[in-house]
């Protein structure tokens, strides 16, 4: 073998080399160690439960969403329901924004029937990691609007979290529950099932209150109520005047806050369709009367829970209630 054939075939080795490499983790990050660290979002979007909206999971970059074209896309469920991937393992602050589609719906729980899902509701997380579950509902609504109304970073974005807590506190809030009865996961959690509870009694206040209080007004002073609107049209204003209490990162407006928190008390949930989850991971829609506990149990064991348990539990979940 001559000089200038050795010199070939090596840089022929050298070439085949990198070439290997390159097929490894390399190209869109979807193979190898990119794919290993990816990160997701995961949560539940209701007012009543949102059917086949559009979600999208923004990073949140120098302070401010990245721009809609470069967030994960994907749409909920049927039970409302939403995951998304971030391939590239993010890890820091992020926006979930769930917006109407050709085909979204959402539950009316004064009526069970599905209408029109018209409106866009956000949520905020301070940062991802491995899998995070953010729920999607008006009351994480007045936190994205009010971590927006500031640079948003994990600091900002708690403060907003607290705020919200804070000003909900006498209706129970805790932006971290699931927005429905889930008994597939906490069927004999009676602690969880009645924070859960509360959470479906609260969202189902405010559509009460969208439809019933000339109170609850737009930006303009009209009220969401008002002579020809749809109950789509209705729950979006409301949500909208929720999330107007607030006036800083940190703050809510105590005047607005208080008429916000009257309307809500105001509404005595009597009998609304209330989402359950099934042991089997199927959605049930049951009936109930949230202020009376045998209602309650009898819902429970519509949606498959034993009498004994249910006996047990229902009490749990009413106390649980504001």
């Amino acid at each position: 073998m001559n000089k200038h054939t050795r010199m070939a075939l090596s840089a022929g080795i050298m070439i085949a080399g990198v070439a290997a490499l390159t097929g490894c983790g390399g190209g869109d990050g979807s193979a190898g160690t990119s794919a290993a660290s990816a990160t997701s979002m995961t949560g539940t979007a209701a007012k009543g439960l949102v059917k086949q909206a559009k979600v999208l999971v923004c990073r949140i970059v120098n302070g401010a969403p990245e721009a809609d074209a470069s967030c994960v896309a994907t749409t909920t469920g049927n039970d409302g329901s939403y995951h998304a991937v971030f391939n590239d393992g993010f890890t820091g602050p992020a926006m979930v924004k769930v917006m109407p589609g050709t085909a979204s719906m959402m539950v009316d729980e004064t009526t069970g029937i599905d209408i029109p899902y018209a409106m866009t509701m956000r949520a905020v997380v301070p940062a991802v990691t491995g899998t995070t579950t953010v729920q999607v509902t008006p009351f994480s609504e007045m936190a994205a609007s009010a971590a927006s109304m500031t640079t948003m970073n994990a600091t900002t974005i708690n403060q907003a979290i607290t705020a919200v807590q804070g000003t909900l506190s006498g209706l129970g809030i805790d932006l971290s529950v699931t927005p429905m009865i889930d008994l597939k996961d906490n069927g004999t959690n009676t602690a969880m099932l009645a924070m859960q509870s509360n959470m479906v009694k609260q969202l189902s206040r405010i559509a009460m209150a969208a439809k019933t209080s000339s109170l609850l007004k737009d930006a303009n002073g009209v009220a969401c109520n008002a002579v020809g609107t749809t109950s789509s049209q209705q729950f979006s204003c409301a949500v909208a005047a929720m999330a107007a209490v607030m006036n800083s990162n940190a703050t809510s407006d105590p005047t607005k806050a208080a008429t916000m928190l009257a309307i809500l008390n105001a509404q005595n949930v009597t009998g609304v369709t209330i989402p359950i989850m099934k042991t089997d991971g199927t959605m049930d829609m049951e009936m109930v009367d949230m202020t009376s506990s045998t209602s309650m149990q009898a819902g429970m064991q519509k949606a498959g829970m034993t009498a004994d348990t249910a006996a047990t539990a229902a009490p749990a979940m009413m106390g649980g209630m504001h």
